[in-house]
């Protein structure tokens, strides 16, 4: 497995090569930050680990980008190795938000230290400049990958040919396809990121809301396994199955967002408001774009989709068997003549 994922990457065209070598260093750029800002404040502040509350709101920021630094990685990687284009753009997205939660974070963060610790102003200071620094990388790193996606793009592009042939409206279904399997694994980590994120800045043990919200991230992985498996299998059952919990997960997200302005729960979301809220409504839209391709790739089920790509899937073994050949409008197998 190993030799073959790695003929794999050597035969890549350069541009998807930089990609992954791109987000391999952005990933150890910000966590590098990361790690300097965290030991500078636990320097410092003593109760950043203490008690179950806001005073964990730097250790939260630390965890969420550093978690999604690597998850980058994991996108372009997967992306690259399955000739995915929008996979990657799809990074492109994901690194925004990325680079908006880190945003979010730069000020906050000094809110937090005023409220919290007498030094705050002197701890704010110190961590300033890495914390404008993993923007700036972030920033970066994508404007750099929109012009690489270009690249990316035209050289994927007769992979997908090869892959799902010339029909048109069979390589619409397969875009789809691919969007679907993106939105989803967008939604695992917004999901486990809103959960984790809630329970240790919001709740506390003895909220009714505790035992929900941590039953919200297996609940999330069951689900998201069983889209995985409906929308290859193109199972009618459970598709439908994840749009009901889909549209459930969504009235939960209304609920949680009309509850942080509820005044009788003022003081529990006082600090964490704005990035609760943003983080609330970023869930919501994810939510509602993964239902849209879920319904369009619904009705796209049983259009020869599925055998198309089943045509193109072998074992590891066969693999470079398969670079050789593309599918055509027919769904038959033909030898590629180009090398």
């Amino acid at each position: 497995l190993d030799m073959a994922i790695s003929e794999s990457f050597r035969k890549m065209p350069l541009a998807a090569k930089l990609c992954c070598w791109l987000a391999g260093l952005q990933a150890l750029t910000v966590i590098g930050l990361e790690v300097s800002i965290l030991v500078r404040v636990l320097k410092y502040v003593e109760n950043v680990f203490s008690s179950w509350s806001s005073d964990k709101g730097v250790a939260i920021y630390f965890m969420l980008l550093v978690i999604a630094s690597l998850y980058g990685v994991f996108l372009v990687v997967g992306g690259v190795l399955n000739g995915d284009t929008i996979q990657i753009i799809g990074f492109c997205v994901f690194n925004l938000f990325t680079m908006s939660l880190a945003i979010f974070r730069y000020f906050q963060v000094r809110t937090w230290l005023n409220d919290e610790v007498v030094i705050g102003d002197l701890v704010y200071n110190m961590i300033q400049r890495e914390m404008l620094a993993s923007i700036v990388v972030m920033a970066g790193i994508t404007a750099v990958f929109g012009v690489l996606t270009y690249f990316v793009f035209h050289s994927f592009g007769w992979e997908i040919y090869k892959r799902v042939g010339a029909d048109m409206k069979i390589r619409r279904m397969y875009i789809n396809y691919r969007l679907l399997v993106l939105l989803l694994k967008m939604d695992f980590f917004v999901f486990v990121g809103f959960a984790v994120s809630y329970i240790i800045l919001i709740l506390k043990s003895s909220d009714p809301e505790f035992g929900i919200t941590i039953a919200l991230v297996p609940l999330t992985l069951m689900v998201l396994s069983l889209a995985f498996w409906g929308l290859r299998r193109e199972s009618v059952w459970a598709m439908w199955t994840v749009v009901v919990l889909l549209c459930a997960s969504s009235a939960y997200f209304v609920f949680k967002c009309a509850r942080m302005y509820d005044p009788k729960q003022e003081a529990k979301y006082a600090t964490q408001k704005p990035m609760m809220t943003y983080y609330t409504v970023v869930s919501l839209v994810v939510v509602a774009g993964t239902l849209h391709q879920c319904a369009t790739c619904l009705a796209n089920f049983g259009y020869g989709l599925k055998d198309r790509i089943e045509i193109t899937r072998g074992k590891r073994s066969d693999m470079e068997q398969i670079q050789d050949y593309y599918v055509n409008a027919a769904g038959d197998r033909r030898m590629n003549l180009d090398g």
